[in-house]
């Protein structure tokens, strides 16, 4: 009778999503999280992503997590988790940036900036958007190499709404492995219709900046220094 009743169970977890692996999964990701903390839940869904970080053919994930309690009239701190998948189906923490991802005050006119947490070609991808008439916006990438985490790459812009489109408007983008960088650069931001020019060139390796050291509400100096 035990038997036939596990069963059953095992059956209609299944059929509802959540068979027991996916469930014990979970339940290592959040072990994981600090007290005091949690997996940051939008209308969008849980701020998850997974993918193999390490190039060992096990699946890794990141995570966005938000401080359960906040200062009076200010919106959560965040902060971004990143977890190697263990061949057990366990996780093991590689890294908690504290300071990575942009609170949900800090987008401005527009909003919660926090537009996309994303695994593409083995790094770690942070996407933020935000103002109101100008717009801002900048992707990061973070990869694994010499056991820790680097910011690799990285795309920045802004632009006027009332004449110009994230296509169209100021934009750099960074190869910070090779130096090599673009740049699009708006000749009269006044004009009706504004035009642009684009410049390449490479600045030199630099010292690649730690995703631990990384300020996501920073300059492009705390990686181009």
């Amino acid at each position: 009778m035990r038997l036939k009743f596990l069963s059953y169970i095992i059956v209609v977890a299944f059929m509802m999503g959540i068979a027991a692996p996916n469930m014990k999964e979970d339940k290592n990701v959040s072990t994981l999280i600090p007290p005091g903390w949690q997996l940051l839940v939008r209308q969008s869904g849980a701020e998850k992503v997974e993918g193999d970080l390490n190039n060992d053919g096990i699946q890794d994930v990141a995570i966005v997590i938000e401080k359960l309690e906040s200062a009076k009239d200010q919106a959560a701190e965040r902060a971004l988790l990143i977890a190697f998948g263990n061949k057990d189906g366990t996780y093991t923490r590689s890294v908690i940036a504290d300071k990575a991802i942009l609170k949900a005050d800090e987008g401005g006119v527009w909003g919660d900036p926090l537009a996309d947490l994303a695994i593409d070609r083995g790094s770690v991808v942070v996407s933020f958007y935000g103002g109101s008439n100008f717009r801002w916006y900048g992707n990061y990438r973070f990869r694994f190499q010499n056991e820790d985490w680097y910011l690799i790459g990285a795309t920045v812009g802004s632009y006027f709404t009332g004449t110009m489109t994230e296509k169209t408007g100021d934009e750099e983008d960074y190869n910070l492995l090779t130096g090599d960088y673009v740049k699009r650069i708006v000749d009269d931001p006044n004009a009706e219709k504004p035009k642009s020019h684009t410049i390449t060139g490479n600045m030199g390796k630099k010292n690649l900046l730690k995703l631990s050291d990384f300020v996501a509400a920073g300059s492009t100096d705390q990686f181009l220094k």
